[in-house]
């Protein structure tokens, strides 16, 4: 049996993680109700910081497919979006909401949130 040992001495192991995004949970809110959605437990695993945050509907119910790839909000003060534009009962059904997030490498990662609009 053949052994091989590797030591380094003084040397440091630099990681460049993407950051983790989080949408937070699924949630149910009914048709004109205002509920809001908080991304910034989203975290970046090596230490830095999430500097961006993109909002959009990647899923929408039947007769609202204009509404997929909509942006609901963005920006760098963006971790927080409400459903105040869900205000009639065209807007019933489920919803899939992404959030991306971008740390200070340029590093980004999604999640999704499934929201269910009920009359």
């Amino acid at each position: 049996m053949i052994g091989l040992a590797l030591t380094l001495a003084g040397c440091a192991i630099v990681t460049k993680a993407p950051p983790v995004a989080n949408a937070g949970p699924d949630a149910i809110v009914h048709v004109g109700e205002v509920a809001s959605f908080d991304g910034s437990l989203s975290i970046d695993l090596d230490g830095g910081q999430i500097v961006y945050y993109h909002w959009r509907a990647t899923a929408a119910p039947e007769g609202r497919e204009t509404e997929v790839d909509r942006v609901l909000r963005e920006g760098e003060d963006a971790a927080v979006w409400t459903t105040e534009w869900l205000t009639g009962e065209e807007d019933s059904g489920e919803w899939v909401i992404e959030l991306t997030v971008t740390d200070d490498e340029g590093q980004s990662a999604t999640d999704d949130m499934k929201l269910t609009v009920v009359p």
